[in-house]
């Protein structure tokens, strides 16, 4: 359970329209600059709240040291607990107004949500009163990653509400030792990623391919990558009002054609693997195939791994037909800062610098991806690539990736279709049948919602 400093029960007084939150957010953010910086007038504690391990909790710590260097009086309490259960905690903890949390280190897809609901501080005051740090950051990390932290695109004049040190996207994951012996290479279409995990698994008699099918968001995910890859997406967005579920089509039909055709090869694991399992299975060997799966800096690093070596990335694969496509999802998690959140400059500082880059200091981007980080900031990505040479497959993929629904109702529509996937992994439906329950389902909740 949750525990936080928690306000008075609510009420219908105390509701506040959504326009009404943002702007006291973004109000007390302004008030809060006009103030001396807390970090160096008082001794201050944050708690900051992230995922346990990787690319996540680690390059926190490891940049840890340089922060306290830069900012003594500012202690940083590092919460971790595994990905699958710390994502769905945070919904919930913005919910009930938890005010135990200065910093949540969350996943985008998020984001949306919480920004619906008012539930964020706007970073835009702060970024206004550092032109050079906003400007470098602008430079240097893609418009479409920072998009994911806005209220709406910068192109039609939005705001940030998180500020990204990581990036992510699904990647086509493969043992280059393996692959070689087998006479194999990376796989340009689906067709080719069924062949390449029959192969590897000896007709399906050895399993040693994998991927994320947790019931819920993962295997939602996981879907909507092949439904995307055949051409297919969310809605159809030439109807009026672009809202209208098309997941009950023939790149629906041709998605399920390929997952149902994957599923003799997959490892077991895969079939309740979020992000945690699919990582150990592939650095402890038990996975050598990954045809879609996100991006893991583990994967080139000797500490964590003895095939670090041979562990290489590609592209996910195309779908087929003329409208097929290479669209992995995009994924990467950004810092944000609550609007209950009680040390708020302090938690600004501590954002900034897990997102700074050589111009501010070289030591702190080093730190990071030394401790498992994967930066969303191209310089750094590119520095680096030596020493992690997936970083070059995640700059390739990034620009063909396609992010999660960016509206309040993203995970919800995330998890339904990933709850009638999960039936057809398992075989309780006909993947028709699926296609036609999430379409109903997805239809249900955009109506409910008010988008028709």
């Amino acid at each position: 359970m949750l525990t936080g400093r928690f306000p008075p029960p609510f009420s219908p007084v105390m509701s506040l329209h959504r326009r009404s939150v943002l702007r006291a957010a973004g109000g007390a953010a302004v008030a809060a600059l006009a103030r001396p910086v807390v970090a160096r007038a008082a001794e201050v504690t944050l708690v900051s709240w992230a995922s346990a391990g990787q690319r996540w909790e680690f390059p926190e710590k490891g940049v840890y040291p340089l922060f306290k260097k830069n900012f003594p009086n500012i202690d940083v309490q590092i919460v971790a607990e595994p990905i699958a259960d710390m994502l769905p905690k945070t919904a919930v903890a913005m919910a009930a107004k938890s005010d135990r949390y200065d910093v949540i280190f969350d996943d985008y897809n998020f984001s949306p949500q919480f920004i619906a609901e008012g539930a964020l501080v706007s970073l835009e005051p702060y970024l206004d009163k550092d032109p050079a740090f906003k400007a470098d950051i602008y430079a240097d990390i893609p418009e479409n990653v920072l998009d994911l932290y806005r209220d709406k695109p910068a192109a039609k004049g939005g705001k940030l509400y998180g500020l990204p040190p990581d990036s992510n996207v699904q990647l086509q994951y493969y043992r280059a030792d393996v692959f070689a012996k087998a006479g194999l290479k990376p796989a340009e279409t689906w067709d080719e990623a069924i062949e390449n995990a029959k192969a590897l698994s000896n007709g399906g008699k050895t399993k040693v391919v994998g991927t994320t099918l947790k019931r819920g968001v993962w295997a939602g995910a996981a879907f909507i990558t092949l439904l995307r890859c055949c051409g297919g997406d969310w809605f159809d967005k030439a109807e009026p009002g672009g809202w209208h579920p098309t997941l009950d089509s023939d790149a629906g039909h041709q998605a399920f054609d390929i997952l149902t055709r994957l599923l003799p090869y997959l490892e077991p694991t895969s079939l309740n693997a979020a992000d945690d399992e699919a990582n150990t299975a592939m650095l402890n060997g038990t996975w050598v195939y990954a045809p879609y799966e996100w991006g893991g800096s583990s994967m080139n690093d000797p500490k964590f791994t003895k095939f670090s070596d041979v562990w290489k990335v590609a592209v996910v694969p195309k779908g087929p037909g003329p409208k097929g496509r290479h669209a992995p999802h995009m994924g990467g998690l950004g810092l944000i800062m609550p609007v209950y959140a009680h040390h708020q400059d302090a938690a600004w500082e501590w954002i900034k610098f897990c997102c700074s880059g050589n111009k501010q200091d070289p030591a702190i981007g080093k730190a990071w991806v030394e401790n498992a980080g994967q930066p969303a900031r191209l310089s750094l990505l590119r520095e680096y690539t030596k020493v992690r040479p997936y970083f070059a497959g995640l700059m390739e993929s990034l620009p063909v990736a396609d992010r999660f629904l960016p509206i309040p109702e993203s995970n919800v529509l995330y998890s339904t279709v990933g709850t009638e996937v999960a039936a057809v992994v398992i075989g309780e439906k006909s993947a028709a049948q699926a296609l036609k329950d999430m379409q109903a389902h997805a239809t249900r909740i955009m109506t409910k919602a008010g988008y028709y």
